[in-house]
């Protein structure tokens, strides 16, 4: 969703919307799917050239577990503050960002990007390895066989010789 920083009245302006755009390609490769559109409810003030957003929003996500390779539900939901400003310097020459604008959103042609603030706010709120739950087993080692339904037989590979010294030091 794109909104003209120009029709943003004195009074600031309420917007909720869903980005059905976003895919799960957008997010991650750790992400296996979208249950829903992402959504947000913002508030947009404008204080000259420079736009705060604030609000929240909320997605529902498929993941797959880090460890056992299992789908699973996970609901991404937060708070935002967001300031978008015009680049004060010719688009396309590089620029040396103040350590203050690190978290400023730049616009171009009059416009705030919204649904791409929210895409990137997403992808941060994802987790790193997601996992099904804490205590996720995940796969046998030798086999390949999910473990959360008890152990699956195998024998655990034997330990080369070599290493024999230090397995005595990890039992300490």
């Amino acid at each position: 969703m794109r909104v003209r920083v120009e029709d943003i009245p004195p009074e600031g302006l309420e917007v909720e919307f869903g980005d059905a755009r976003v895919g799960a390609e957008d997010l991650g490769t750790q992400v296996a799917g979208l249950a829903n559109a992402p959504w947000a409810r913002l508030r947009l003030e404008r204080r000259g050239s420079l736009v705060l957003a604030r609000g929240d929003y909320q997605a529902r996500v498929d993941l797959e577990c880090s460890r056992c390779l299992a789908r699973f539900g996970q609901t991404l939901a937060g708070t935002v503050e967001w300031a978008f400003r015009p680049p004060e310097t010719p688009r396309g020459e590089e620029v040396r960002l103040a350590e203050d604008e690190l978290d400023v959103i730049f616009y171009q042609g009059g416009e705030v990007d919204l649904a791409q603030a929210l895409r990137d706010e997403l992808s941060l709120a994802l987790p790193m390895a997601p996992l099904c739950r804490p205590d996720c087993p995940g796969l046998c080692p030798v086999c390949g066989k999910e473990q959360q339904g008890g152990a699956c037989g195998c024998r655990p590979k034997e330990t080369d010789p070599r290493w024999a010294k230090l397995a005595k030091l990890e039992e300490r």
